[in-house]
């Protein structure tokens, strides 16, 4: 089946649906973001976390180790977070999308920041108070100890706060990607 270029007809949608440079590297940076944060949560959860505490001699280390480390990821979602959020209500209009899918992805977002803020500013927080209470030497604390347990729990609420993180990541990754290719 042959088009006829030189009919505007066919040309003037094909143009329309281009994407401009301005929305190239808006594109570019949202993909980008998405990517950073989404696989900061991915290496931390999947390589960093079970690595250190595979191969470091202590599990004190290794809590060590992934305290700083998931430190980092927050804030990582704490900056990129508000980042996303921003380049999602300035090209609010130009998106196509539907506003309920707008909306969701601007919901997703404001979750997956509130998630990294309770994650940073109360669990991670609370998680090294309370080792700290247990003298630093988590495993000699028994199983039964009320700091144990507390501890136990923070690091549940932790898992639980990323995994949620990462969910919503991921919805909102789709949501973004599937928006470009409806241009």
């Amino acid at each position: 089946m042959a088009v006829n270029v030189a009919k505007s007809e066919t040309v003037e949608p094909a143009l329309e649906a281009s994407f401009g440079a301005g929305q190239q590297a808006v594109a570019f940076i949202e993909a980008l973001l998405l990517a950073v944060w989404l696989g900061s949560m991915i290496f931390f959860s999947f390589a960093v976390a079970p690595s250190a505490f595979a191969t470091l001699p202590s599990r004190e280390m290794a809590g060590a180790l992934v305290t700083r480390a998931i430190g980092k990821v927050e804030l990582l979602g704490l900056i990129i977070g508000p980042l996303l959020l921003l380049l999602q209500i300035a090209a609010w209009r130009s998106r196509h999308a539907s506003a309920k899918t707008r909306t969701l992805r601007a919901i997703l977002l404001l979750m997956m920041i509130a998630c990294a803020a309770a994650s940073r500013f109360w669990v991670s927080a609370k998680m090294v108070s309370l080792r700290q209470a247990m003298g630093g030497v988590i495993d000699d604390v028994p199983v039964t100890s009320p700091l144990r347990i507390q501890f136990n729990a923070m690091h549940g609420y932790s898992v639980g706060l990323m995994g949620a993180c990462m969910l919503a990541g991921f919805v909102v990754l789709f949501l973004t990607v599937r928006s470009w290719l409806k241009r």
